[in-house]
């Protein structure tokens, strides 16, 4: 080998042992890296924008750019339709009745892996993602466990949910830049949200304190809860473009739509007591009538006791209800 070739060699060595110190952490981010230079070289020379990685059963890679609409036709060629994204998530339906979950990460700032997870029966992807509760004043409503994002974590979780026995009203106000409060009027899959917005920053986070009102029945629901969203400046590439990617694409409008439309309230039978604690305060006509129907049920010391009445202190012991009438304990 002459001097001339040598020196080339030599420099060759160089740039790409340099190209490997450099971007190594970003290379072998998934471990071992030869199946995603393999699918590099493929989406780069090949005939196809969808790669599957090579010894995985559901692992794909795309290029960046449009990698989300390349997901979704390549989804839609296996008889799938996007219904819903979820932070780094995009979740997909059939026809026939299965489900999918595309989740979403980036590899180097030009391309992306997914992990597609399939489902045979749709149900088992909200079983999967989605959880009912009951609060204890009996509202039942169903939340995601996780929000299929990396980046964006729940702090407050899961959402507060709270009926007020008022009207829905909204003052839009404030300018929410970075930091700081903003209310709006916003319509979501045409439904009317209040939504305020409450930032400040912490050890590297913004916490975001999310408020959506709403009409139903002529009262306001309320659903309420805390995000934490991580400073992207805080990383190297490719983690920063990963994540300023997954917080100009995460909508958390739908989600809580999907809360908010999912809320019931749990009918129970109430005790005396506690209608007479709800219609007692009231001074129309209709609860006034409910009450005095109530306070006729009553007919001796025992069922003013369990109304709630208070006990009188005498003896023998005394129970009085607000229409004036007086039950004396009987000792038997």
């Amino acid at each position: 080998m002459n001097k001339k070739s040598l020196t080339i060699l030599i420099i060759v060595v160089l740039i790409f042992g340099a190209f490997f110190f450099l971007y190594s952490p970003a290379i072998f981010q998934e471990g071992n890296p030869w199946s995603q230079i393999k699918g590099i070289i493929q989406l780069n020379f090949g005939n196809t924008d969808t790669i599957k990685l090579s010894g995985s059963d559901n692992e794909y890679m795309t290029k960046n750019k449009n990698g989300e609409d390349v997901i979704k036709n390549f989804m839609k060629n296996k008889g799938y339709e996007f219904t819903e994204r979820m932070g780094a998530g995009c979740l997909f339906n059939s026809p026939t009745g299965e489900s999918a979950v595309a989740t979403h990460r980036c590899y180097c700032r030009y391309y992306s892996l997914w992990k597609i997870t399939e489902y045979s029966n749709g149900s088992e992807t909200d079983d999967e993602l989605w959880t009912a509760t009951t609060t204890d004043k009996g509202v039942v409503f169903k939340y995601p466990q996780k929000l299929l994002a990396k980046y964006i974590s729940e702090t407050d979780w899961p959402p507060q949910v709270k009926i007020e026995n008022t009207p829905f009203a909204c003052s839009p106000s404030g300018k929410e830049i970075q930091f700081g409060r903003k209310t709006e009027l916003r319509l979501v899959n045409n439904h009317p949200y209040c939504i305020t917005k409450e930032s400040e920053s912490a050890a590297g986070s913004v916490y975001t304190n999310y408020t959506y009102s709403f009409p139903k029945n002529n009262k306001t629901e309320v659903i309420t809860f805390i995000l934490r969203f991580v400073q992207c400046q805080n990383y190297d590439e490719p983690k920063v473009s990963e994540c300023e990617n997954e917080r100009f694409t995460f909508n958390i409008d739908n989600i809580v739509d999907r809360i908010a439309q999912s809320i019931q309230i749990q009918s129970k039978e109430m005790t005396i007591a506690e209608e007479l604690k709800e219609c007692l305060p009231k001074s129309d006509m209709e609860s006034h009538e409910k009450c005095n129907e109530l306070l006729s049920t009553i007919n001796n010391f025992d069922d003013c006791v369990d109304a709630g009445f208070s006990i009188m202190k005498s003896n023998p012991s005394q129970c009085a209800t607000p229409d004036e009438r007086t039950f004396v304990q009987v000792s038997y």
